[in-house]
């Protein structure tokens, strides 16, 4: 698959019986990922690591399967369930 510069690296999955893209790109520090609707795109910052990854990754997955849950809704159970990946030693210590 065609990658741009700004694309670190990407794998297609299902959400939902949906067909999507996750690509890990490049960001300004302020930015932790997107999810595009239409193009069934998740993008995320390509320097996450750990449990700032998986909530990004947990928020962003989130917006796609579920698109009608508020902000908070998503912020809250991603927060939620990264943190309780971390607790189990699921996750990488961050770098």
């Amino acid at each position: 698959m065609a990658r741009d510069r700004h694309t670190t690296r990407s794998r297609r999955v299902y959400i939902g019986e949906k067909r999507w893209q996750i690509s890990h790109v490049r960001y300004p520090r302020d930015r932790d990922g997107d999810c595009n609707w239409s193009k069934r795109l998740i993008r995320v910052a390509a320097n996450l690591r750990g449990l700032h990854l998986a909530d990004a990754l947990i928020h962003e997955i989130t917006h796609a399967r579920f698109p009608d849950l508020s902000e908070e809704s998503v912020e809250e159970f991603a927060s939620t369930v990264a943190g309780i990946l971390a607790a189990e030693g699921l996750l990488p210590e961050d770098d």
